[in-house]
Formats: C-alpha cells, sequence, structure tokens
C-alpha cells in the first residue's frame, strides 16, 4: 500500500489544511500508539510525541480514543490538545457528563459477566460509560468474539460494534466519535476536521459531515475513509508534514524543524 502522502493529491490535501482553520484529530490505539498485546503498555513513541506537541501548537488538535478519557489523557499529558474525548466519544472532552448513561451501563456489568462465565480469554473492561469485551488472551478470536457478541445483543437499548479483538457495548443514544467531532468543531468555531484512525470503530467518524479529509491507518476492508497510510509507523510522516506545511504557509520556510526540535525539549 502507498501513502497518500507520497502522491500529488497528498500534497495537495496537506497544502489545504493548512491554509485552513482545520480540526486534527487522533484516534489513540493503532494510530498515535502502536497496538501492543497489553493494552496497559500501550504509549506513544518518543517522536510521535514531539510532531503531535508541535501540531497542536500549531492547529487545534483533538483525542477521540475508545479508552476512558482518564486513561487516554494520562497518556497524551504535556500535548496541549483543545479536547481528549473517551468511550468512542460518550465520554465528552467539555461540559457536563451525562451519567443517565453511566447508570445504564452499570446495569449491564452483572448480565454480562454472568452471561460470559467459563468463556476462556474473555475480560470484561468497564469504562463507566461504556464496556468493553476484550478476547485478544482467547484461544480463538472468532468464537470468542461470537460469544461477547451474543452475550451483548441480549442486553436492552445498547449499541453493539466489534473492534479489533474487542466487542464493544453503549447507550444506544450515547454520543459516537462522529458526534464528538461536530461538537468540537461547533465549540472551536471550525467549519471542517481531519480524522485518522485504523479500525472498525472509526467508520462512524469518517462519515461524519465535518471530516472533509478522512485517513485510515493500515488495511481497514470496507472503509469509508478516503486517504489511507499503510501502516501506524507512517503517523509521524502525516503529522511532520502537516507541521512542515503550516509553518511554510505562515511564511518561516525550513524553520519547521526548529518547531518540532522545541517541541521535543
Amino acid at each position: 500500500m502507498t501513502s497518500f502522502l507520497f502522491t500529488r493529491r497528498g500534497a495537495e490535501v496537506v497544502a489545504e489544511i493548512a491554509r485552513s482553520r482545520t480540526l486534527l484529530a487522533f484516534d489513540f490505539d493503532g494510530t498515535l500508539a502502536p497496538i501492543v498485546a497489553a493494552r496497559d503498555e500501550a504509549a506513544i513513541g518518543d517522536e510521535t510525541r514531539a510532531l503531535l506537541r508541535a501540531a497542536a501548537l500549531l492547529y487545534p488538535c483533538a483525542v477521540i480514543s475508545g479508552r476512558t478519557r482518564a486513561d487516554v489523557a494520562a497518556r497524551v499529558r504535556g500535548i496541549p490538545l483543545v479536547a481528549v474525548v473517551g468511550c468512542h466519544g460518550a465520554e465528552a472532552g467539555f461540559g457536563p457528563l451525562d451519567h443517565t448513561l453511566a447508570r445504564r451501563v452499570a446495569s449491564w456489568r452483572t448480565r454480562l459477566a454472568v452471561a460470559l462465565r467459563g468463556s476462556d480469554g474473555i475480560e470484561v473492561e468497564d469504562k463507566r460509560f461504556a464496556i468493553a469485551l476484550h478476547y485478544r488472551k482467547a484461544p480463538s478470536w472468532a468464537e470468542a468474539e461470537r460469544r461477547a457478541l451474543a452475550a451483548a445483543l441480549r442486553l436492552e437499548g445498547a449499541a453493539v460494534f466489534p473492534g479489533r479483538a474487542v466487542v464493544n457495548v453503549l447507550p444506544e443514544d450515547a454520543p459516537a466519535k462522529g458526534d464528538a467531532i461536530e461538537a468540537l468543531c461547533e465549540r472551536l468555531g471550525v467549519r471542517a476536521a481531519v480524522y485518522v484512525g485504523d479500525d472498525r470503530t472509526d467508520e462512524n467518524a469518517f462519515r461524519s459531515r465535518v471530516v472533509t479529509v478522512s485517513i485510515a491507518v493500515g488495511d481497514v476492508a470496507g472503509s469509508s475513509a478516503a486517504y489511507r497510510l499503510p501502516d501506524q509507523s507512517h503517523v509521524d510522516e502525516l503529522l511532520r508534514a502537516l507541521v512542515r506545511a503550516r509553518v511554510e504557509q505562515d511564511g518561516l520556510g525550513a524553520r519547521w524543524e526548529g518547531v518540532v526540535r522545541a517541541a521535543r525539549a
């Protein structure tokens, strides 16, 4: 797979973003951070951190993750983001939270634990505004996903969607990633957003009416994203291109490298 950054259209897209006031929004796992076997060990690499910090000084930037807001906020500490949104959009990056959603999720926790008792390798993670049924450690991913989906689909009023070795369960009326991006654009007074993600759970954001540039990381089968990056390691190239284009747009020429060096400090 060839990165869109190395095409003429890719260069045009980056230049268009740099000329406008556009929100840059990113998923976390598999996008800003590599996928790891133990989810607690996920971390942004030093170069990605420096580049994202530099980008956040030049554009409004947000992270919208399936993790809880507190979890992902701790992993991006020190980066001047305009918002960190958790639970696939259900845990907003600003304003009051809808605690009726949390109460509904709490009512599902015991039911799922009972339904999945004896299912080897399936872990129930309560994220307060969502539940994640992880099966990365299961001996058969196909069987584990089947069991997790069957249990989750019995819950009344639940939106159920699979991700990477996980089945996600949220209240069906909870805000999604696309809703979160639209709310951020309205709050910031921007008309357009870029969204970068790597999973089936990002499709809602790719299809948002305000996302004018949608970028899938890796081979996301059937994705509606307009552009592709070959894998997570190419996210640094995207960030570097965005930083360079904005600095050059501001008339500072080759000084973009100095912006990145300063962000490493």
